[in-house]
C-alpha cells in the first residue's frame, strides 16, 4: 500500500507545509519509506525510510521551495524522479502491477525503457510504471499505455514544471479532490484534508487523468475501463475511519457493518469490545444494534503500528503481538463479543484468546466484518500466498474450533452492498470468492 497526495497552489507559495501535514496524516497506509517533491524555480526533494514525520522536520520543510508539489508514505522509495519525453518528472503510486515480471521481462528483450537495467529483478513496480508513462508524448498518453499494458489497479500523482497530474485506474484505489482558497489539492484519502482546511471537492473518476496547477483542477481525460470496481477493503479496514471513500463515510460503513452482524448473529453477552483499532467502528456499531455496552478488553499501545502494513509476514505478527494489553477487570469473569475486520490466517486471533482465557473471560464470541478470505489480494501485496487464509483451509465451524471460540460469524456480501450502498456488481469481492 502507499499514501499519496499532491498540492497546487498560486506561484508565489510554497506548498510545502501542507503537503507535509496532508501526508502525515496518511501515515496509517504505509510505514517503510517517505518522500517529498516540489517544483517552484526548479525540482527539489528526498526520500528516507521510516515514517514522514522524524525524517521531515520543521527546518526541512521549510526549505522545500515550490508552489507545486507530491508526496507518498510508501512501502519502497517515493517519489521517484527521472527524466520524461517532456522534461523531468517525480511520481508516486498507490496499486498494484500484476503482471509487472512479464511485462519487465518483455521490454527487457526488447531493449525499450530499461538502459542500465539488467533483471526484472533490478526493475521494481514504480520505477516500471513510470518508465512506461515517461516514453509517450504527454501524460495523458501515458495513462492510457499504463491501462494498455497493466493488469492490476493503481492511483498516481505526477509532479511536472506545468502542475499536479493525478489518474486512477479501474477504481480499486482511491484518490480526492479538494480545495481551499488558491490552493488545490489531491490524495489517497480525504482524512489528509480536515485539518489542512482544504474542503472535499469530488472524487477523481475511475479512468480519469486530472491536472492540478494555480488555476484550479482541469479533467483533461476519461479513459473507458471496465469492469469499475470498488476497493472495498477500504471501507473494512484500510482506510481511516475519518475519511471519504467514493462518496461514503468510512466510519458510518463500519457502524452499519457492525448493526448488521448484530441482526445477523445476536447473542447474549456482557460487554461488546473490539479489537483496536481496526474494529473499534465495527464493534460500536454491534454494541448499537445489540444494545449490549461497549467496553474495550484491550488497549492498543500508542506507538506501536498497524499489524497489517509491514511486507514481511514475521514483522507483522511480532507487532500483533506486541500492540494489544488486555485490561484484566473488564475481561475476568464476562461474556465478551470482539469484533474484528477480518481474520487472515488465524494465528494472532487464536493467540489474544488464548490471552482472554488465561485472564478469565467466561465466553468469547467472535464476528467478523467482512466474508472469509479465501484468497491473496492480487491488488494488495500483505497477503502473500492464497493458502495463508484460513478460511481456504477449513470450513467456519471447523475455524471456530481451532480459535477456541463459542461462536464466530462473518459478514456477508450482502451486508457490503447493503452498508456501502453501492451494488455488489460495483465493488472487488474478489478475495472473498462470492
Amino acid at each position: 500500500m502507499a499514501g499519496i497526495m499532491g498540492i497546487a497552489q498560486k506561484a508565489e507559495t510554497d506548498c510545502a507545509p501542507d503537503l507535509f501535514l496532508g501526508t502525515f496524516y496518511l501515515q496509517h497506509r504505509a510505514q517503510n519509506y517517505c518522500g517529498i517533491s516540489v517544483y517552484g524555480k526548479d525540482f527539489d526533494g528526498n526520500t528516507h525510510r521510516g515514517l514522514i514525520r522524524p525524517q521531515f522536520g520543521k527546518e526541512v520543510v521549510h526549505n522545500l521551495r515550490g508552489n507545486y508539489g507530491i508526496a507518498a508514505v510508501s512501502n519502497n522509495r517515493q517519489p521517484l524522479s527521472e527524466l520524461s519525453q517532456t522534461g523531468g518528472h517525480s511520481i508516486c503510486y498507490d496499486g498494484n502491477f500484476v503482471n509487472a515480471e512479464a511485462i519487465k521481462t518483455q521490454l527487457l528483450k526488447r531493449n525499450e525503457c530499461f538502459s542500465g537495467y539488467h533483471h526484472p529483478k533490478d526493475i521494481n513496480d514504480t520505477t516500471l510504471l513510470s518508465r512506461i508513462i515517461s516514453q509517450e508524448t504527454d501524460f495523458v498518453r501515458g495513462i492510457e499505455k499504463l491501462t494498455e499494458t497493466m493488469v492490476g489497479d493503481f492511483a498516481v500523482v505526477c509532479l511536472r514544471k506545468e502542475g499536479v497530474y493525478a489518474a486512477r485506474g479501474w477504481g480499486r484505489k482511491p484518490l480526492i479532490l479538494g480545495e481551499k482558497e488558491n490552493c488545490y489539492a489531491v490524495s489517497s484519502e480525504s482524512n489528509s484534508f480536515e485539518n489542512t482546511n482544504f474542503k472535499i471537492l469530488r472524487d477523481v473518476h475511475p479512468g480519469e487523468v486530472v491536472l492540478l496547477d494555480a488555476q484550479g483542477i482541469h479533467s483533461l481525460k476519461k479513459i473507458e475501463l471496465s469492469p469499475i470496481k470498488f476497493g472495498t477493503f477500504e471501507w473494512i479496514y484500510t482506510a481511516y475511519p475519518p475519511s471519504v471513500i467514493d462518496e461514503r463515510s468510512v466510519a458510518e460503513v463500519r457502524i452499519k457493518l457492525g448493526q448488521a452482524l448484530a441482526k445477523r448473529f445476536p447473542i447474549k453477552a456482557d460487554i461488546v469490545s473490539p479489537f483496536p483499532n481496526s474494529g473499534r467502528w465495527h464493534a460500536l456499531g454491534y454494541s448499537q444494534g445489540s444494545g449490549i455496552p461497549y467496553l474495550e478488553a484491550f488497549v492498543r499501545y500508542d506507538y506501536s503500528d498497524r499489524s497489517y502494513t509491514p511486507s514481511e509476514q514475521d514483522a507483522r505478527d511480532l507487532e500483533a503481538r506486541t500492540k494489544l494489553i488486555p485490561v484484566e477487570k473488564v475481561i475476568k469473569g464476562k461474556r465478551l463479543i470482539l469484533v474484528d475486520d477480518s481474520i487472515v490466517r488465524g494465528t494472532q486471533t487464536l493467540n489474544q484468546v488464548k490471552r482472554l482465557r488465561e485472564l478469565g473471560a467466561k465466553e468469547i464470541h467472535l464476528r467478523i466484518a467482512c466474508p472469509p478470505l479465501m484468497s491473496a489480494c492480487k491488488y494488495g501485496k500483505s497477503t502473500k500466498k492464497n493458502e495463508d487464509c484460513i478460511a481456504r483451509r477449513m470450513p467456519i465451524e471447523e475455524i471456530k474450533s481451532k480459535l477456541e471460540v463459542n461462536s464466530l460469524g462473518y459478514a456477508t456480501a450482502e451486508d457490503l452492498e447493503l452498508a456501502i450502498g453501492y451494488p455488489k456488481a460495483n465493488l472487488c469481492l474478489e478475495c472473498w470468492a462470492v
